[in-house]
C-alpha cells in the first residue's frame, strides 16, 4: 500500500480569519502557549481527511521553524487528528537536485514550499506515494498541481476541499 502524506500549512488552512474574528468579537483568547488557535471547523475537516485516508502529516507551514518536536507537542496538546511525522526541509536536498529538471524551474520556486515538498518526497517517499498539499497560497511547482488544494484564508479547509483531498489520496 502506498504511503499517504498531507503536506499541511497552518495559517489560512487551520488558523482561519473567520475563527480569529469570531474569537476577537467574543473577547475570547485567540492563542494559547503553542500559538494562534485553530478553527474547530477546519480541524474537523482535517480529521475527516485523516480518517478516510490514513494519511500522515508533514508540516510545510512556517510554524515548522519551531522544529519537529514542537509541532508534535502542539499536535498532541491540542488533540489534533492524525500524526505529524516530519517537517519539510528549508532547502533543496541533494536527492532532489540530482533528479530535478532545473531548466523547467522558475527561479521564484527555488526557495518556496514546492521545492521543499519535492525535496522531502525525494528523500523520504517511494514513487508510489500519494500526497496532497493544502495551503492558502499558490506555492507549488507545476508538477505538483494535481496534488494541490488551495484554501482561502477566511474559511480554511472546507467540506468540499476535504472531499477533494480524500479523492486525491485514495485514488
Amino acid at each position: 500500500m502506498p504511503k499517504k502524506i498531507i503536506f499541511l500549512d497552518f495559517d489560512g488552512v487551520l488558523n482561519t480569519e473567520h475563527y480569529q474574528n469570531l474569537l476577537c468579537y467574543k473577547g475570547e483568547p485567540c492563542q494559547d502557549e503553542y500559538g494562534t488557535l485553530f478553527d474547530p471547523d477546519a480541524v474537523e475537516q482535517l480529521r475527516r481527511i485523516v480518517e478516510a485516508t490514513n494519511a500522515d502529516i508533514v508540516v510545510s507551514s512556517s510554524w515548522k521553524i519551531l522544529g519537529l518536536k514542537a509541532m508534535q507537542t502542539l499536535w498532541d496538546a491540542r488533540r489534533m487528528p492524525g500524526k505529524v511525522i516530519d517537517i519539510t526541509p528549508s532547502a533543496a536536498s541533494d536527492n532532489w537536485l540530482l533528479t530535478a529538471d532545473l531548466d523547467d524551474l522558475d527561479p521564484a520556486t527555488w526557495q518556496g514550499k514546492g521545492m521543499e515538498i519535492a525535496s522531502w518526497l525525494a528523500d523520504h517517499a517511494k514513487d508510489d506515494a500519494r500526497y496532497v498539499i493544502i495551503d492558502d497560497e499558490h506555492v507549488i511547482l507545476d508538477s505538483q498541481q494535481q496534488h494541490f488544494i488551495l484554501t482561502n484564508s477566511h474559511d480554511g479547509i472546507t467540506e468540499e476541499l476535504a472531499d477533494r483531498a480524500i479523492y486525491i489520496l485514495n485514488c
